[in-house]
Order: structure tokens, then C-alpha cells, then sequence
């Protein structure tokens, strides 16, 4: 669930320069300069943010509620950026204003790099929103974004002392976030993420029915993780450039690190038909606040497909005695598709708090809120819900559980998309 802490934290920032630039405009000031020039630097405070979240700190998790929720906050803010800054481009005024040399901002060119960078800033974002351009394709030209970000760091700089007083309060609010983005931005490309990842062998690629599940073998040090959280694996060697994040499905404490992906695009399919025992990967985290542990007595956890994995860590970290009431409900085509079903139901056995809720659709059993109410010992709104799968599947069961009197703060849930 997204901590809006972070929100706050956002809101603030932008009410500070807000109250700093219309409370010390210059003097040549009219009103429409000074909206438009707030429009503008409400944009660069966000396409900051934005930059500051990419980095993926972990001391920033606690203020969203996990790096998921990070990365949506960051796709928000870019998004957001866009529109502020068409916005600041039609409503600025084109004529440079009395006692500006055209000769000297010929020299430095403060509105034609802002023009590049708007340009640049569209494509961008009209690439982000058009989900039919596959990972790999949308990966470079997003991190060229910090190219753009310098532009605009470039534009105001140099823009007349009539639109940024350089010196001012809001100015000096502006230069001083300048540098934090620009920082975060070299923190970034010089790769400091990936020089603190960890190298592990794999051990064995093994196929299941529609999914694929790696089994790795530490090199030095092993990931210390909670059950929940996910990591980034990155495959060492030609054709492997790209780091993709995926849930561990080992418990906390085992000797060798297990994810398990679903074959959906050409990088799992590849996993699955050309990875072999033996490589070098990398893997950076862990990340993500899906947090059974810290529920009520009585949860919920609710499996689609291969959103299963989570829950598979947490079940094969728990000990008998937990005194938590846990049922599984595990959402699938039918039983083939189940993977691990033999595994969950020996455990749920032998651990005696946990009860298995399978729903085959094939045999006309949903992952719906009228169809677990008949699966159900209580009533819904007496237990957490922690949904994880596929989006229009938790969309739907969040809307009706919403309906049956659950509250918000009951339902947990994982934002697993990164663009």
C-alpha cells in the first residue's frame, strides 16, 4: 500500500516554492510571467523527484511504501512534468522583454534549449504510455532522459533575470535542487547500483508448466531478504544488458536464492530456452514493502497465477505454532497451471494455521469477492487482504472489497510495473 508520507513530502516542497516565488517576485513581475514562470518551476521540482526516486535509495522505500510504489510516484511526477511544462511554454510570453539584448541571448540560448528539451521531454513520455514498445526498446531512451533534465537546468539558468532572478528565494530554492538532481543523475549512470549488487552462480534452470524458476548459488555474500520482497536479476554476458525485477520465491535464511518468472515476453522465454547452469548474475536489492508479517491475526492471501510467489516464500519460512489464521486462496486455469500446488498443500499441513483455498477456472471457480464468500469461515471484512497478480484481477477485487465494508488500510497489494 502506497505510504503517502512521500506524497506529503512532495506537496511541500512545492507549496515552499510556491510561497517563495509569488511572495518574492521581482518587481518587473506582471501576473502572467509569474504563473507561467511557477508552472515552470513546479515542472523541474517534479522531473527532480523524479530523478531523486530512479536511483531506487532504499532509505526512501519507507516514505511510498516500497520501491513499486516509488517507481509509480516517479512515472506520476514525469507525467505530470510534461503537462506543467506545455503548459509554462504557451502561456510564457515569446518576446523577450525591454533591455534584453537579442544578441546576447543569441549567445546563450536560453528558449531554444528549453524548445529541445520540451520536444525531447514528449517523446519520452508519449514512449513511457505506449505500452506496445517492448522493455528493452523503451529502456535506453528513458534513461537518455537525463540529458533533457540538463537542458532544463540549462534553460532556466540562462533565462533573463525578468523570468528567474537567479538570487532570489525561489531561485536559490531551484539552483540548490539542481545540484540534488544533478547528482542523483551521475549517481546513476556511473553505475553505483550495480557495483553494490551481488554475484551469484546459477545453480539450475528448471521449467514448469508456463513459468521458470532459477535457482541461485551465492559467490560471496547471500541476499538477506523478508518474504515478499523482490530483487533485480541481471544476467552477465552478451544479450543479457538488462537488469528485471522479479519476487523471491525462497524463504529468508535459505542457502541458495530462487526466483520464479512467468514466461510473458522475449526476456523470460529467453531465460527459459538459452539460460544455463553456470552463469554469472547479478542481483541488486532486496526491495518492497509486501509485508505479511506485520498484518492482523487473521489474513487473506490471494494468489493469481504467478503472483503465487510471494506467498510461496512466506509459506516456506513459516513454523509451526505461527499464531496467525492464513488462508491461501490460489487462483489458476486448473490444476497443471497450480505450480507448487503439492508443495503448499504438504505445507499447509504440516503448519496447521494455513488453509488452502484453490480456484480453478476451468471449473468455474473465480477469483471473485461473491465466490470467496462461500469459501470463507468469517466475515470479508474481518480479515487483511494481501492480493498479489494480475492487474484487472486485483483492480476488480479491490473495487468489491471495497464494497463489502473492507477498509483501504486492510488490503495490501504489489505495483509491479516499472514504466
Amino acid at each position: 500500500m502506497l505510504n503517502r508520507n512521500g506524497i506529503y513530502l512532495i506537496i511541500a516542497l512545492l507549496a515552499v516554492f510556491a510561497g517563495l516565488h509569488i511572495g518574492f517576485a521581482p518587481e518587473g513581475h506582471d501576473g502572467r510571467t509569474t504563473m507561467t514562470t511557477l508552472l515552470g518551476g513546479f515542472a523541474f521540482l517534479l522531473m527532480t523527484v523524479a530523478i531523486v526516486l530512479s536511483t531506487r535509495l532504499r532509505a526512501a522505500e519507507a516514505l511510498f511504501g516500497g520501491l513499486d510504489r516509488m517507481y509509480q510516484v516517479h512515472k506520476y511526477c514525469g507525467v505530470i512534468a510534461g503537462l506543467l511544462v506545455l503548459l509554462h511554454f504557451l502561456g510564457v510570453p515569446k518576446a523577450l522583454p525591454a533591455g534584453v539584448s537579442e544578441l546576447e541571448m543569441s549567445l546563450v540560448p536560453s528558449a531554444p534549449m528549453g524548445m529541445v528539451a520540451l520536444i525531447l521531454l514528449v517523446i519520452s513520455l508519449a514512449l513511457t504510455l505506449n505500452r506496445k514498445i517492448p522493455y528493452h526498446r523503451w529502456r535506453l531512451p528513458h534513461k537518455a532522459m537525463g540529458l533533457v533534465y540538463l537542458l532544463v537546468v540549462g534553460h532556466f539558468l540562462l533565462a533573463p533575470p525578468i523570468f528567474f532572478e537567479r538570487f532570489g528565494p525561489s531561485g536559490i530554492l531551484l539552483i540548490c535542487t539542481a545540484v540534488i538532481g544533478i547528482l542523483s543523475y551521475l549517481y546513476s549512470i556511473a553505475g553505483k547500483n550495480r557495483r553494490l549488487a551481488l554475484e551469484y552462480t546459477i545453480e539450475s534452470v528448471n521449467a514448469l508448466e508456463r513459468a521458470t524458476e532459477i535457482v541461485l548459488k551465492p559467490v560471496g555474500d547471500n541476499l538477506q531478504h523478508k518474504s515478499g520482497q523482490f530483487a533485480f536479476v541481471e544476467v552477465q554476458g552478451k544479450g543479457w544488458d538488462e537488469p528485471h525485477p522479479f519476487t523471491i520465491s525462497s524463504a529468508p535464511g535459505e542457502d541458495r536464492l530462487r526466483f520464479t518468472m512467468k514466461v510473458l515476453g522475449d526476456w523470460t522465454r529467453k531465460v527459459r530456452e538459452e539460460l544455463k547452469a553456470g552463469a554469472t548474475v547479478h542481483v541488486h536489492g532486496p526491495y518492497g514493502r509486501f509485508d505479511m508479517a506485520s498484518a492482523g491475526r487473521k489474513q487473506i492471501w490471494l494468489a493469481g497465477g504467478i503472483g503465487l510467489t510471494p506467498f510461496l516464500s512466506a509459506v516456506r519460512e513459516m513454523k509451526p505454532g505461527d499464531g496467525r489464521e492464513i488462508h491461501l486462496v490460489y487462483a489458476a486455469r486448473n490444476s497443471d497451471d497450480a505450480i507448487f500446488l503439492d508443495e503448499l498443500d504438504k505445507r499447509a499441513a504440516e503448519l496447521g494455521n494455513v488453509t488452502l483455498v484453490p480456484l480453478f477456472s476451468d471449473e468455474g471457480n473465480f477469483a471473485r469477492v461473491d465466490i470467496m464468500k462461500t469459501k470463507l469461515p468469517d466475515p470479508l471484512d474481518s480479515y487483511d487482504y494481501f492480493l498479489c497478480g494480475p492487474r484487472p484481477m486485483v483492480n476488480a477485487l479491490m473495487k468489491n472489497l471495497k464494497a463489502e465494508g473492507v477498509g483501504r488500510t486492510r488490503i495490501h497489494t504489489e505495483a509491479f510495473e516499472f514504466r
